[in-house]
């Protein structure tokens, strides 16, 4: 999950490093098929020694509507659960678009469903391990050395076009279209789907298409299609910062360490619209939404130390050079699957799309996941609007929405669930992005998430204060750096 570049790499996380990928493959035999993997052999994750597992390569057309199509090949963990039991799988769609999910089969324990159910992790198709993987390590250069973006971008393509990949092949629609043949191949009935972040747009998106197949979903962060966040994303942060420090105010510890923190955080940002900041060490100004990108947000600790670094902001505490200094950084997602996915089905349906700079909110703040410029380099064609109409289903879904996400707002929650027919949208108190993945919380999330994978109708009935989730207190601001 990036506006600008220092926000999409606290979305995007950290993967493992860039290496090169094998070329596609010629077709050589039926597809779809799942081909295991022996017992030590070549994988890109090891599995706990504790857990039993299957490990293999989902292999499917990259193109569906060609017959000459050569094959790609997608990692598929699948952790067996010990008990004796016949009840449906959860798989998990990890978020980006963009990043693996690979990592998260390393981890099965961290997952409550498991004492009772398989859970099976793929790598989504263009993500790292995959084959092949659109990394795209010129853009990753270029946003580090601080040179030309939109060249980086076309040599990327020029690179991946040359190895005979179909860029338009890779965005939700296909991926979609993968999950189903991996149920499919694998014998399963149905199966339930936890997705976080740009996961819940590709779960969303697979139960638009695929509904029948499902038990239930559990959607943690949503980005359903129908929110348009290349035009809605800067206001949201706005939105985010303002209730943030509102709750400080609210708080009599928080409101004494920093008083009318809204609007003196509000009035420097405003000035340095008008007049951006000129720092001793720096060779350019600091522009106002470069200082807002500063503001930590992704996770619940995150926002504990939000109003500090608002009140660091609006005094212009030197302690912010820092982080000023700091040397950009692109993560190590699959870039080309970013452009692909965003370029194709997100940013086309925009307003931003049309505008040749950001708009006024926040000085200018970057609305766009992808700006239009790095889109007219990628170039790949837009899908029918269809992508972007409201998802309409019966699945039993769960949503869970971080109370202070900037990214993936509750009121998008609200938004997904007003056509999702048996939901329920948990805003978290006090919650950042991703917050049943918050490891060293409560977690009251992940505990209700399992809950409702098994008895979805009991959950959706059931009296909020049966659940922690529903209980928790404000975030406990932090009022100095430890």
């Amino acid at each position: 999950m990036w506006i600008r570049v220092l926000l999409l790499c606290v979305v995007a996380g950290l993967l493992a490093a860039c290496q090169p990928e094998s070329p596609l493959e010629s077709r050589n035999s039926v597809v779809p098929r799942f081909e295991t993997v022996k017992e030590d052999g070549d994988f890109p994750v090891k599995i706990p020694s504790a857990f039993d597992a299957t490990l293999g390569w989902l292999v499917i057309a990259e193109d569906r509507n060609n017959a000459q199509s050569p094959e790609i090949r997608l990692p598929v963990a699948i952790i067996h659960t010990s008990a004796k039991t016949s009840k449906s799988p959860v798989v998990y769609l990890s978020g980006g678009p963009g990043t693996s999910a690979m990592r998260t089969a390393a981890f099965p324990g961290a997952y409550p469903w498991l004492k009772e159910r398989d859970f099976i992790v793929i790598g989504q198709r263009g993500t790292h391990y995959a084959k092949p993987a659109l990394m795209c390590p010129e853009y990753r250069n270029a946003v580090e050395k601080g040179t030309d973006l939109v060249a980086s971008v076309k040599a990327c393509k020029a690179r991946l076009t040359q190895d005979g990949i179909g860029l338009k092949n890779y965005n939700s629609l296909t991926s979609a279209a993968d999950l189903e043949d991996l149920r499919t191949v694998l014998g399963i009935d149905t199966w339930n789907l936890y997705g976080v972040s740009y996961g819940t747009r590709l779960g969303l998106i697979y139960a638009k298409n695929h509904g029948g197949s499902l038990d239930a979903m559990v959607l943690d962060s949503p980005l359903p299609p129908n929110a348009i966040y290349d035009d809605q994303s800067a206001k949201n942060l706005e939105n985010t910062l303002r209730n943030i420090a509102k709750d400080c105010a609210s708080q009599p510890s928080c409101n004494n360490a920093f008083p009318n923190l809204e609007q003196r955080f509000f009035q420097t940002i405003d000035a340095i619209v008008k007049s951006p900041l000129e720092i001793d060490g720096l060779n350019q100004p600091v522009t106002a939404p470069e200082l807002v990108s500063l503001v930590p947000l992704n996770s619940g600790n995150d926002v504990r130390r939000a109003p500090l670094f608002m009140d660091y902001l609006a005094r212009f505490d030197p302690v912010i050079q820092g982080y000023l200094d700091s040397p950009a950084q692109a993560s190590d997602l699959a870039w080309g699957m970013r452009f692909s996915v965003w370029c194709s089905e997100a940013l086309p349906f925009s307003k931003r799309s049309r505008m040749e700079k950001p708009g006024p909110v926040l000085g200018g703040y970057e609305s766009a996941a992808i700006t239009p410029e790095l889109c007219q380099a990628w170039r790949v064609p837009s899908l029918d609007q269809s992508v972007v109409e409201p998802v309409i289903s019966d699945v039993p879904t769960l949503i869970f929405a971080g109370d202070f996400d900037p990214l993936t707002p509750p009121i998008w929650g609200e938004l997904a669930a007003n056509t999702l027919s048996k939901s329920l949208v948990v805003t978290v108190r006090g919650g950042g992005h991703s917050t049943t993945q918050q490891w060293g919380g409560d977690g009251c999330a992940m505990a209700l998430a399992n809950d409702f994978i098994k008895e979805p109708e009991s959950v959706l009935a059931a009296d909020k204060s049966d659940y922690c989730v529903f209980e928790r207190s404000a975030p406990s601001y932090m009022l100095q750096l430890d």
